[in-house]
Order: structure tokens, then C-alpha cells, then sequence
């Protein structure tokens, strides 16, 4: 054991920055290569390669074909508080911001709620029209009145023709009429002009607004009645316009697109109430002979 002098270690050492420079350097080779050394001379060591993690890959993206139930898929993934967050949107626009169909119906239209808003409005009229067709004859005690089933089917034929074919012509107007600017898409990366789903979709919202009205046009007062048109087929068709007016006004027509915009859905209203709640008096002895001979075998 070798003598250490205690007085040299309590002594102060002067270490220039050459001795520190050589003394705190660390020979990394070296410690490396012993641990290489003591883990390759023990016995009992295995080697184990080590495990690469791999990374989960994404699903790959399949376009599904236009006629199969895939494709649709998509636009029946909606939550309920989307839908009526919609609804109250095709109502009351001032409730959502003003970029709400480009942030959320045009990046993502959907069909559900088209759909099951136009099949309410459907039995809505025709279950209405019925009660408006019993009133009417309420006090005429020789007519034998009688459910019409064929107003489902005459609803269901004007609905659905409605919301499919005026998007699909509106989508074709707004396409062929826009002016296109080629140095605003580069900027945007957005086209002008809606998508046809998006219009099928705003169109489809459109119509809540004639369910409550078509309850109300049960009410036989001809002034009261026509109030209701005009009042459905301003907010519908305002809204429309509303939300359509940023591709509207790239259009070259756009007086004439939002004046058809209004004047179909004008129509719409109008003949809802002169077909099923306000039909023209006859003659009841008429209308009892009909029915008497209808009823004959």
C-alpha cells in the first residue's frame, strides 16, 4: 500500500488549462471497446437483434364506384347535433356564421337529413291535405268524405323531383356561367361553384321550413293561407340566396339565377296550398252523386 502525503492533497494544486484539457478527456474507443470485450468473453450471453417498431399503416384510400352503396357511405356520416345545427340554419341563418356553407355543408354535405326531411314533409302534406279536404266538408252532411291515399304518392312524385332536379339544373346554370379567374383558384385551391351534393344538401335543409307551415295551412282562411306561401317561399328562398351568393355573384346571370331561385320555390309553396289545402268548392250534390257511384260495385 502505497504512503500518500497528506500534506500534498490539502495543499491548493495550480491546474492550467493544458492539465485540464488532458486529464478530462475521456477515451470513448476505449470504453466502448472493454465493454465489447467483457460482454463477448461472457458465456452466457445471447445475442438479440434488436426489434424494429413499425408504424401502423394508414387504410388505403379506395374510390368507390357512383352506383355502389360505398360511395354513400360517406354522406350519411353526420352527427344529430350537425343536423340541427342545419335546420336552424335553413331558418335562421344570423344563428351561424357567415361562411357556414363553405366551413361545413360544402366540405361536408350530407344526405341524411335531406332525406328524412323531405319523407316528413311528404306524409306531413298529405296527412294535412286530408284534414284541409275534412274541413271543407265538415258542414255538408251529405258528403261522405273519404282519405285520399293518392296524395302521398302525388307529394312524394313533387318532392322528390323538387329537391333532386332544381339543385342538378342550378348546378349546371352556376358551372356554365361562372366566370372563372385562373389567378383566385391558384390562391383559393377552392372551386367557385358549389358542388352538386352540397346542393342537393342545401336544398334538402330548405324545406324544413314547410313542415310547420304545412300544419298551419289547415287553417281555411284564403288570406291567412297565402300569407304562409309568401312567407315560406321568402325565408327558403332567401336563405338559399344567402348562402349561395359568394358563387352567385361569379355568375354572369345573377339577376336571373337568384330571381329563378325565389320564383321555383314560390311556386313550390303555392302549388302545395292550391293542390292540397285549398281546393275549389263544387256542387255538393255533385260531389255526393260521384261517390255514390264510385262506391256502387
Amino acid at each position: 500500500m502505497t504512503n500518500v502525503n497528506t500534506g500534498e492533497l490539502l495543499d491548493f494544486q495550480d491546474y492550467s488549462p493544458e492539465h485540464n484539457n488532458r486529464s478530462a478527456r475521456i477515451d470513448v474507443e476505449a470504453v466502448h471497446t472493454n465493454q465489447y470485450n467483457n460482454t463477448m468473453s461472457n458465456p452466457n450471453y445471447t445475442f438479440e437483434e434488436p426489434k424494429i417498431t413499425q408504424e401502423p399503416e394508414a387504410a388505403p384510400q379506395t374510390n368507390h364506384n357512383f352506383w355502389t352503396i360505398e360511395y354513400y357511405q360517406k354522406y350519411f356520416d353526420v352527427h344529430t347535433n350537425e343536423v340541427v345545427e342545419r335546420i336552424i340554419s335553413s331558418v335562421l341563418p344570423q344563428k351561424v356564421s357567415r361562411n357556414y356553407f363553405d366551413e361545413r355543408i360544402k366540405g361536408k354535405p350530407d344526405l341524411y337529413g335531406p332525406i328524412w326531411i323531405s319523407v316528413t314533409l311528404i306524409f306531413t302534406i298529405a296527412v294535412s291535405g286530408n284534414i284541409a279536404s275534412y274541413l271543407q266538408n265538415a258542414n255538408n252532411k251529405s258528403f261522405q268524405w273519404r282519405y285520399d291515399f293518392h296524395l302521398v304518392s302525388i307529394a312524394a312524385t313533387a318532392i322528390t323531383c323538387y329537391v333532386w332536379l332544381v339543385p342538378l339544373a342550378l348546378w349546371a346554370a352556376l358551372k356554365w356561367t361562372t366566370n372563372t379567374d385562373g389567378h383566385d383558384e391558384i390562391e383559393n385551391q377552392n372551386p367557385t361553384s358549389p358542388t352538386m351534393m352540397s346542393l342537393f344538401c342545401l336544398y334538402g335543409y330548405s324545406l324544413s321550413i314547410y313542415i310547420p307551415v304545412a300544419i298551419f295551412w289547415t287553417i281555411q282562411v284564403f288570406w291567412l293561407q297565402w300569407l304562409f306561401v309568401l312567407m315560406a317561399a321568402f325565408v327558403s328562398g332567401a336563405v338559399l340566396i344567402f348562402w349561395l351568393l359568394p358563387a352567385l355573384k361569379k355568375s354572369k346571370y345573377f339577376f336571373i339565377i337568384g330571381g329563378c331561385i325565389l320564383a321555383f320555390h314560390f311556386l313550390l309553396a303555392a302549388g302545395f296550398m292550391l293542390y292540397f289545402f285549398h281546393r275549389p268548392s263544387a256542387d255538393p250534390e255533385i260531389i255526393h252523386t260521384i261517390v255514390t257511384s264510385t262506391a256502387k260495385p
